[in-house]
């Protein structure tokens, strides 16, 4: 971008850049679907936290992603995942 504004001022022209103010109040799509409304506190080990970041990185490879990102991620797709899978009646008492 600055080789360009370096191109422009060299031809004498004024490059225009266009500035779009928004309302306070305004909330985009993904942040009203983004708004978090309970904490969660989770201790793991150094092992299983690399365990979930790999996993992270192998499905969104790219992303910029926080630790808590990487975590609900991955739990709201394994909660998706058990409720599509046939139930399985465990013979232990209480599973």
């Amino acid at each position: 971008m600055e080789a360009r504004n370096r191109e422009a001022e060299a031809h004498g022209r004024i490059r225009r850049v266009l500035l779009v103010t928004l309302p306070s109040n305004w909330e985009s799509s993904i942040q009203g679907v983004m708004k978090r409304t309970i904490q969660v506190n989770v201790k793991m080990s150094p092992e299983d936290f690399s365990l979930l970041k790999k996993a992270a990185q192998k499905r969104w490879p790219d992303a910029v992603m926080t630790n808590s990102g990487i975590v609900l991620g991955l739990a709201k797709i394994a909660a998706r995942a058990t409720f599509d899978k046939p139930a399985r009646h465990s013979t232990r008492t209480g599973l």
